[in-house]
Formats: structure tokens, sequence, C-alpha cells
């Protein structure tokens, strides 16, 4: 077939049909993903009807053929001229901004973690867990299976998202650009920082850790000049060695809310959640620590699996996850945590299930 040829006729299909506009459209957004799934999938959230006669009429005219991995693919040699006629029918993005807006308004507890998530992973890939995966454990576990699927489906029709899948890969991944991903995040920022600051725990470890800090450093004042000399430091500098408290900050790569504590010996690194989700548990990687959420995880069952091949590995983190008045895990031992566990009336301290 000559170009022209291959150019006339992909002109001609789509100049007929709507639906195969929007189908090459998804084509040139989807390359390397293009398996019958993917498309169909897609194509389904954003027309409600099917597009496997589509597909089969593009091969029938030597649009398309099978490829090594179930997907389909251009003719070979022809990418130039079909991504040329493609790149005309993709569909516009849809507003991630407005989409946002109107889960905080509805106060939509589920899409606004769907969000956060998608904001926080991206398309992510792991050796182990896809980005897919982990999304839709959290959401499902959360909330339910059923709501993961109905936002996904609006996500995907609103166009905000796209759905991709080959092989062991699999992603929703926004359909924004960088500026827009990013303007959103921001947003989505703030508004768990504000909610991880109105939590009634947050008080009780800023109140907690001045009281702990301030008698450590009463301690050390009595030798402190001649300690301070023998370090060639200052007396204040010694006294932030033995007893410091780093205030809360967001952290930018699970959004939980964090600082440091130094008491005498020990140093602790706290972190404030609503829901640990799995990501921020692989992702967080300040030790020892403490993480505090207003529930177990129900993942905690199974937490060798969500750490597989994660780094570092579980058996390497100091790692603590408790909920006030109820109970902890852990799998070291360290005098401040034990204070801090102690003082949120956490009795019962247990290893990390096997």
């Amino acid at each position: 077939m000559f170009p022209e040829e291959f150019k006339s006729i992909l002109r001609e299909l789509a100049k007929a049909d709507d639906d195969m506009k929007l189908l090459l459209g998804l084509f040139y957004l989807l390359k390397g993903y293009t398996t019958e799934e993917t498309l169909k999938k897609n194509f389904a959230a954003l027309t409600g009807r099917d597009c496997t006669e589509l597909l089969h009429l593009l091969r029938k005219r030597g649009i398309l053929k099978i490829g090594t991995f179930n997907d389909y693919l251009c003719l070979s040699g022809y990418e130039a001229f079909f991504d040329e006629i493609a790149r005309r029918y993709v569909p516009p993005r849809g507003d991630l901004a407005a989409y946002l807006q109107q889960a905080m308004e509805q106060g939509d507890e589920a899409k606004l973690k769907m969000l956060e998530l998608l904001v926080k992973i991206g398309k992510l890939d792991s050796s182990w867990f896809t980005q897919y995966e982990l999304i839709k454990s959290d959401i499902s576990e959360l909330y339910s299976r059923e709501a993961f699927q109905a936002i996904e489906h609006e996500l995907i029709s609103e166009r905000v998202c796209l759905y991709g899948k080959k092989q062991t890969k699999e992603f929703l991944e926004l359909y924004q650009d960088a500026e827009s991903i990013g303007a959103v995040r921001a947003r989505i920022s703030e508004w768990r920082r504000e909610r991880l600051l109105a939590l009634p725990v947050k008080a009780q470890l800023e109140q907690m850790s001045e009281e702990l800090t301030t008698a450590a450093q009463r301690k050390i004042r009595e030798w402190g000049a001649q300690l301070a000399d023998q370090a060639g430091i200052t007396e204040k500098e010694l006294e932030l060695t033995t007893g410091h408290f780093s205030g809360f900050a967001m952290d930018r790569t699970t959004l939980m809310l964090s600082c440091a504590m130094i008491v005498e010996h020990d140093t602790l690194h706290v972190a404030l959640t609503d829901n640990l989700l799995r990501h921020d548990a692989r992702e967080w990687r300040n030790f020892p620590s403490v993480i505090i959420a207003e529930r177990i995880p129900k993942w905690i069952d199974r937490i060798e699996l969500v750490f597989r091949h994660a780094y570092p590995k579980l058996s390497e983190r100091r790692l603590a996850i408790a909920v006030p008045n109820q109970v902890a895990y852990a799998n070291f031992k360290h005098g401040l945590l034990y204070e801090i566990l102690e003082r949120l009336e956490i009795t019962e301290v247990r290893e990390f299930p096997k």
C-alpha cells in the first residue's frame, strides 16, 4: 500500500464516523498501551458504546495489525502518517480543577482520596505493585469496590483520566498538563494540611513534645557550660542536641503531617495521617518513626506483602503504626516511642504480623 492510499483510507474512515475519530484520538494518546481492553474501557466510558467493530474495520482496511503482546498497532512503516491524522482527533482535556472543586463542595471523601492518590503516585512502574493496583486496593478497602469502579468510570468519562494496561503494567493516568496537575496537587496538599492540623492528636503531640524537650534541656543545663566547651559549641546548641522539636510540616511525597523530636539520646520522627495508605507506608523513609493514624489499616495483616520489593525492606525500617487510645504495631523498641505511646493511652504494642 502506498502512503497516500493509506492516508486516504484513514481520512475516509474518520470522516464517516465521529466514533472513529475518537478511537483514533485514543490511539494517539495511548501509544504503547493500545490493547483491546485499554481501548474498549476508555471508549465505553467516553461514549457508552463498544468499539470492537471499529477495531475490526481498521484491521480489515489494512490500517492496524495485532502486535506481539496482543495490542493493536499501526501497520509497520506507516506510523508517521497514522499519527499525522490521529492527533487531529485527540479529545479535549477535562477540567481537573473543577472536578476537585465539586468533590470538595460535596464533601465526597472517596473522590478526594482517589484524586490525592492520583497526584501522589502518577504512572508508577513498580516491580511488584502497579499504580492501578495500589489505588484500587486502598479505595476499595476504605470505601468499596463499587465506589472505586464508579469514580474510575467518571474520571475517564469527564476526560480527567485515561486508563492503560499492557502485560504487567496497568495505570490510571491524569489526562492533564503538568501545570494543572501541580495546581491541583497544591490544593489537595493544603486541604490535607488543614484537615490534619485539626486532629486532636496534633495538639497533644505538640504539648508532650514541649514538655519532653524542655525537661531534657533542663537536665543538661547543670553541666551545660563544661560539656559545651568540650564539644566546641554554645550552650544553646548543646540544649538543642538533647531536646528539640522541629514543629509540624507537610511531607511532599506522602502528604502526611510530620515532625522530628530529639529527647536526650533518642530521636523519633512522627507522621500524622487520617488513613494510612499503602503508597505512603512504602514511601515514608524517615526512621526511627511512628505513623499515627485514625485507624489501623486493613492491610496490616498483609504488611509483609505490602512491603514486598520496597526499599528499604520492612525488616530494615524502624517503624511503628499507632492509633491513639487503641493499639500500636512496631518492629523496634525505643524509649521515646514508648513514652509517646503511653501518653497517647496506648497500652498494647504488637509486633507486625508475619
